[in-house]
């Protein structure tokens, strides 16, 4: 059963379950499957956490109603794996990663190495990081 709404987004909408867990609902297919995917990797190689960051293990996935649900952690912790991509990553054109970065190390500041390191880890696992903001990737508590 539902708790409460956590957040929602452009992707879906995350609810806390009565159980202490978190369900994200998907709007699309694409994305669904992106985290799903992920998920699935993530549990596979058994990472629970990477680089001192907590990572939710998955605890169910639904196909029909594009949801998976999933422990809920406290920071640091990385999560929304919805922009990732499994394997390969995304291409840019220099001038375009370049611009990414310095918006990063403003988002970051003094955090950004440490960022990169952990998304650094993630792609140990074929796993690169897409949707990279302090609200997915949180150093700290607020």
């Amino acid at each position: 059963m539902l708790a409460e709404r956590l957040g929602y987004g452009w992707e879906g909408a995350v609810y806390r379950t009565q159980a202490n867990t978190a369900i994200k609902v998907f709007k699309s297919e694409q994305h669904y499957a992106r985290e799903r995917d992920v998920y699935l990797r993530l549990r596979a190689c058994r990472v629970s956490e990477v680089l001192g960051f907590g990572v939710p293990r998955l605890v169910d996935f639904d196909d029909l109603l594009r949801a998976v649900e999933m422990e809920i952690v406290a920071p640091p912790f990385v999560l929304d794996f919805a922009g990732a991509k499994l394997d390969v990553p995304s291409e840019f054109p220099a001038e375009v990663l370049e611009e990414w970065e310095r918006d990063k190390e403003d988002q970051f500041e003094d955090d950004w190495p440490l960022v990169k390191s952990v998304m650094a880890e993630f792609e140990r696992f074929g796993v690169f990081l897409g949707d990279v903001h302090p609200g997915n990737i949180r150093v700290r508590r607020r």
